[in-house]
């Protein structure tokens, strides 16, 4: 029963922690998209979708570099990013920091099909070259695993990415 409590007690944190927010202006402008390459916990295809006050955040593709003779997972993510600071460099040069709430999710192609959900809570770091639709970001995501391999199974979870993005306006 405690650790039960628990769970929902550091979910309902997550959940309140991007509305708390020192800055809720996200880091695209309102109606962007962006499309690129994604490399870390599912490297494959990276986007970001510019919301105005917030950004929704996605990734495609190999989960966990797991391929191997009994089959391979194929992983996708999904979250919502906050600007929370703004680190200011000279110019019109400017990094945010993002915190976010989202689920990461990898479906297990192998001798038994599986499932595994997470609940992560993206921390990033974003830097978009000036005059360029170039955008570079390092993401940290920590969690609480839900299912493992289709079973109900409660752990820590972990998400890394590093990734460039094409941005249209």
């Amino acid at each position: 029963m405690k650790k039960k409590v628990l769970v929902l007690l550091f979910v309902a944190v997550l959940a309140i922690a991007p509305a708390m927010a020192a800055s809720t202006r996200g880091t695209s402008s309102d109606g962007s998209f962006g499309i690129g390459l994604n490399l870390g916990t599912n490297t494959g295809l990276g986007m970001k979708f510019g919301m105005g006050k917030f950004d929704i955040l996605a990734n495609v593709g190999l989960a966990d570099f797991n391929i191997g003779s009994n089959g391979f997972k194929l992983g996708g993510d999904v979250a919502v990013s906050y600007e929370v600071y703004d680190i200011d460099i000279k110019g019109p040069h400017h990094m945010p920091v993002t915190l976010g709430l989202g689920a990461k999710m990898n479906f297990r192609f192998e001798d038994n099909f599986g499932f595994d959900l997470a609940l992560v809570v993206p921390v990033g770091l974003e830097y978009q070259i000036p005059d360029v639709p170039v955008a570079f970001y390092v993401r940290l995501a920590p969690g609480i695993s839900i299912m493992e391999n289709t079973q109900v199974n409660i752990n820590f979870a972990f998400a890394g990415y590093i990734g460039v993005l094409w941005m249209f306006e």
